[in-house]
């Protein structure tokens, strides 16, 4: 079991919970994992912070998650859905 997290930060709350969406995806679906989240606060811009923590049963596939995440995040693909 491979353990790992990721803050997600810096965008509005929508942006930032379709990107929890796609780690969850990713980590359950495609690799048989488990994903636990951490609220870390909402600041009056209407921003927010998840602190997500996943586990991969798998070894070697975290790093495959990671590098399936920040392609899909990075590029945007996620907001041509």
């Amino acid at each position: 079991m491979s353990n790992s997290f990721k803050l997600l930060t810096g965008g509005p709350i929508d942006a930032i919970q379709k990107k929890y969406e796609i780690m969850s995806v990713i980590v359950i679906v495609e690799h048989g994992g488990k994903v636990h989240v951490s609220q870390s606060h909402i600041l009056p811009n209407n921003t927010i912070s998840l602190v997500v923590y996943y586990e991969v049963p798998a070894e070697g596939k975290r790093e495959e998650c990671k590098q399936k995440f920040n392609t899909i995040t990075k590029n945007n693909l996620f907001l041509q859905r």
